[in-house]
């Protein structure tokens, strides 16, 4: 009798854990850190929010030389970008990389934020904040 009561606690555990987890909104950050990726993004972010609804919460992420693909004399990246930031999802820079590459921030793309700390500790910390990663 013992036995069956357990089993009993433990299927109802399991349906309220499983029921606490499907009303967690899903969150999700997107990791860019090769410039030839970035015309993916546009599709990536449409599709989640097609596929999981607009509750879902984006994060985008670049770093490395991916950066130097976000100035605003690059034409299909600026409307890659001006996409992404249509859909509410904030894109940010990670302040090292441009530095490293030497890019002028005032070039940079209008919309774009550039990260207090490194991209890849951002990165880190979203997931340890229940975010998915994603490379793109």
């Amino acid at each position: 009798m013992k036995s069956n009561r357990l089993f009993v606690f433990i299927v109802l555990l399991f349906s309220v854990s499983m029921l606490y987890a499907a009303s967690e909104p899903l969150k999700v950050v997107l990791h860019v850190n090769d410039g030839h990726k970035l015309g993916h993004l546009a599709n990536s972010v449409k599709n989640i929010r097609h596929e999981m609804g607009e509750n879902v919460a984006i994060e985008v992420v670049v770093n490395g030389k991916a950066v130097t693909r976000l100035l605003k004399s690059n034409i299909t990246n600026t409307k890659v970008m001006q996409s992404v930031l249509k859909q509410n999802v904030p894109v940010g820079l990670c302040h090292n990389a441009i530095t490293n590459n030497r890019v002028d921030r005032s070039l940079l793309i209008d919309g774009l934020d550039v990260l207090e700390a490194d991209g890849n500790v951002t990165v880190l910390n979203y997931q340890r904040r229940g975010y998915l990663y994603i490379k793109m």
